[in-house]
């Protein structure tokens, strides 16, 4: 099961101290923000990466069987097109290959320096600009601070599970060293990366047991290797993109089905259920598999190999959460132990404080943890009042549950130029969102949210607080969202010029 090692892209070098511009991340949005802002004739700008090299969750998730759950054809950006996918579901490697195509392709090895890690940025009114530290003891004083959030790095471990003695790693930190042929493993978690990686454990493992707190609803995924015909039909001029075109508009309709009622959502509930039925001839297995919530209230999978694998002799379902770790194994909520030489946790991310990690502080010294004390909010999820010269890319309800996250980045990253070249056209040095365009914006998202089914009080998931408010994703078409962030309204910003007071 062992992966090659891959080969680490150097660092480019010292960045300078001052650059106009600081992107911190250099995932799938800070890649796309540094092209466009190279494509705009802006070459001032440095990427700070904490990774060895770019593709944010597609560095980090490595284990067997990473998959995208997009078709892969809409999982490039809609300027770079890659016309040669291997698969109709690109694996996770050949992704993070793309995007080191995109880095070369646009030249930008000159502007990221990996091995950064942003713990602290404060916004400085004196002479409006940043001041950016990492945990090297870097310190950099752009103009503009671009944060791309990628709100799925942060990996989260279970509480307790420093008490179990034997092999621990989250998905997201595979260790490709480690043999699990022969070896009683355990998987925390039934989620996104459990359903992929599980197959590959139960064929290795003499034994994988995995706790499942709440089954998901997981649909067939019509995976296939792309043959000859394909790729040549795909390299005609205008063939990738039409093709593109159409899983756009296909994928966009899924969003009716977020609704939590209509034909849709019947439809593509009934499909779950009949790829259950077709996969678990054993009615109490399936029944332990059925989930007791609406669909979409928790991220919908996609995967043919998950329910096969659950059937294999080797492999226990525990339907229930794990509640504590021995040194030995692992509890479950009941109180049975199972003894374990491996643990896999497949326990996702910390997603709804994503910078819990980088002290922000904005005009004042307000530290952002404070402004976003009731949860995370921007508005059209890029700015934050009272932090003039920030921009977040995949910041709060910008993420989707039915189509590419790669159409809301190219969204964002059109913003957030256009905002810049409205400051440089007007002679500013600063511009800040007002607090009552910020407020109207996120009372309107959350009023349209009773419109989908993640604000139902029977759903619990990332997506949303204890106290019920949906911060993760935007409610209904994305097409919408593009639609409302294409030309910003300027009169939503204050824009502060070089003889403002500050």
């Amino acid at each position: 099961m062992a992966a090659a090692q891959r080969e680490e892209p150097a660092d480019s070098g010292m960045p300078a101290a001052e650059p106009e511009i600081v992107i911190q991340g250099a995932g799938m949005s800070g890649i796309a923000m540094a092209i466009a802002l190279k494509r705009a004739g802006r070459h001032g700008f440095i990427v700070l990466e904490q990774s060895a090299g770019v593709g944010g969750t597609w560095w980090d998730n490595q284990y067997p069987g990473a998959q995208c759950d997009v078709p892969s054809h809409l999982y490039s950006f809609s300027f770079e097109l890659k016309r040669d996918w291997s698969r109709v579901f690109a694996p996770a490697a050949e992704i993070q290959r793309y995007v080191e195509h995109c880095v070369e392709r646009y030249s930008l090895a000159a502007h990221l320096h990996f091995g950064r890690e942003v713990n602290a940025a404060e916004y400085d009114a004196n002479d409006g600009r940043w001041t950016v530290r990492t945990r090297n003891g870097e310190v950099y004083r752009p103009r503009y601070f671009i944060v791309s959030l990628g709100p799925l790095n942060h990996a989260r471990l279970p509480a307790g599970i420093e008490a179990f003695r034997g092999k621990v790693m989250h998905t997201a930190r595979w260790d490709h060293g480690y043999a699990f042929a022969g070896r009683r493993v355990a998987v925390v978690g039934s989620a996104a990366s459990a359903v992929q990686v599980v197959p590959a454990l139960a064929a290795a493992a003499a034994r994988l047991t995995i706790f499942q707190r709440t089954p998901s609803w997981i649909l067939d995924r019509p995976d296939r290797a792309y043959g000859r015909l394909a790729r040549t039909l795909f390299s005609l001029p205008g063939a990738a993109r039409a093709y593109r075109g159409w899983l756009y508009w296909r994928f966009e309709a899924n969003a009716f089905a977020f609704k939590g009622h209509g034909f849709f959502y019947r439809l593509l509930a009934r499909m779950a259920r009949r790829h259950l039925e077709n996969q678990v001839a054993d009615p109490a297995l399936r029944a332990r598999l059925t989930p007791g919530y609406p669909l979409g209230c928790k991220r919908v999978l996609i995967t043919r190999d998950y329910y096969p694998a659950l059937q294999r002799p080797n492999v226990e379902l525990v339907p229930l959460a794990a509640a504590g770790f021995t040194a030995t194994g692992v509890v479950a909520a009941d109180g049975s132990h199972r003894e374990v030489d491996a643990i896999v946790c497949a326990t996702g991310f910390e997603t709804l404080d994503p910078l819990a990690a980088i002290e922000i502080r904005g005009r004042g010294g307000q530290p952002l943890s404070a402004a976003w004390a009731d949860g995370p909010q921007a508005y059209r999820g890029v700015s934050v009042a009272g932090f003039p010269n920030l921009f977040l890319l995949l910041g709060p309800n910008t993420g989707t549950g039915h189509t590419s996250v790669l159409i809301p980045i190219e969204a964002q990253v059109r913003h957030v130029l256009a905002c810049l070249d409205e400051a440089r056209r007007r002679g500013a040095r600063a511009l800040e969102v007002c607090e009552s365009a910020m407020r109207d914006n996120n009372a309107d998202l959350q009023r349209r949210m009773s419109g989908v089914v993640w604000s139902s009080p029977a759903c619990t998931s990332w997506y949303k607080t204890a106290s019920g408010r949906v911060l993760a994703t935007y409610p209904g078409f994305i097409t919408r969202y593009v639609l409302e962030t294409r030309r910003p309204r300027f009169g939503d910003y204050r824009f502060e010029s070089h003889a403002d007071p500050a």
